[in-house]
């Protein structure tokens, strides 16, 4: 018989782990492929570092970069090569921080009394605490970055044709009722991201439509998590990923997002720097740990309040991008992020 408690299972003649007896999957390996993404080829490394520098300082880094003379201010002269020249350029700038006040955090408390009616080592108790915190804040985390990476699209470049409302509309089968793919698909993405510039690999990660796409045309190619992204957008050119926080933040599973790898980037913020566990006072102490899955740093706060113990854990984190004014107007990647957005429309 199974019913709903709010206390944890006592000790009885024979308990066993739902865990160790059956393939349940208690805590699923849910995806978050854009989150994955983001970490594995990100190249803004110095600038995560620099916000927040590890020692809980949070600081304000200015990006300069200089916007590309336009071809319209090349003049095609005759006679004696002049000797002064009248254009004049400034190099512009961006700024990237995090706000340390805004934070996600999840608890549990434990009644050390409950402990003793539990078949179980306490440690590892509170082990199993820890890592359910890790995994509903990460979670909790790729559903905030997902937010955020949507926000950063930018523009196709001008030349590119199929595009509305800032959405690169293809079509992935030539027929919904009959399921024939549309392979033209594949090149109208591949041309669209050669307009925009994109030198690197791109990862699209989004909606079902493009995913199943990727799968059909490139079978084996594509996965939702689990693998190397940077290797498989190399060996197969792009990397096709399903992410239903990508998709739930673009408003349709239709819809899907593509990054040239390293456009993006992921700050965290740590109030605490110390990995083992201090005892701060007799009753609290902190620590910073790191996930298993995917490396992001955790503060961890344990107290002990007249026996009964608290475990909080608390997670900053903030999606940057590139500036949408690195190309001068007039020219035409104005706009242009290397984040954009796709959108499948397939006829009857």
């Amino acid at each position: 018989m199974s019913y709903l408690s709010s206390q944890n299972v006592q000790c009885e003649t024979l308990q066993k782990s739902l865990e160790t007896e059956f393939q349940s999957c208690p805590t699923p390996l849910e995806a978050m492929p854009a989150l994955e993404a983001i970490l594995a080829t990100q190249n803004a490394a110095g600038i995560a570092q620099s916000v927040s520098d590890g020692m809980g300082k949070v600081k304000t880094v200015k990006v300069t970069y200089d916007q590309r003379a336009l071809e319209s201010a090349v003049t095609e002269t005759t006679g004696a090569r002049s000797c002064t020249s009248t254009n004049e350029t400034y190099n512009n700038y961006t700024t990237y921080t995090i706000d340390p006040s805004t934070k996600l955090e999840y608890g549990e408390k434990i009644d050390i009394a409950d402990l003793a009616t539990v078949c179980e080592d306490p440690a590892m108790f509170y082990a199993k605490k820890i890592n359910k915190i890790i995994d509903v804040l990460e979670r909790k985390a790729a559903t905030k970055s997902a937010t955020e990476l949507v926000a950063l699209y930018g523009k196709w470049g001008s030349n590119v044709g199929g595009v509305t409302s800032d959405e690169l509309v293809v079509s992935t089968l030539v027929s919904s009722a009959t399921k024939v793919l549309d392979y033209s698909a594949m090149s109208a993405i591949d041309i669209a991201l050669m307009q925009t510039g994109y030198c690197a690999p791109p990862i699209i990660v989004g909606g079902t439509s493009l995913y199943a796409y990727g799968k059909q045309i490139s079978a084996g190619c594509c996965s939702t998590t689990g693998v190397n992204i940077m290797d498989m957008a190399n060996q197969f050119g792009k990397a096709f990923l399903y992410d239903k926080r990508v998709a739930t933040a673009l408003g349709s599973d239709a819809k899907s997002l593509v990054m040239q790898a390293g456009s993006v980037a992921l700050i965290t913020y740590n109030e605490y720097n110390e990995t083992e566990l201090p005892n701060i006072t007799s009753n609290y102490s902190k620590i910073k740990v790191f996930s298993p899955r995917t490396g992001l740093p955790i503060d961890i706060v344990i107290k002990d309040d007249c026996g009964t113990i608290s475990i909080i854990g608390y997670l900053t984190t903030k999606v940057v991008g590139l500036p949408s004014d690195m190309f001068a107007v007039g020219d035409e990647y104005r706009g242009v992020t290397f984040v954009n957005k796709i959108k499948v429309t397939n006829p009857a």
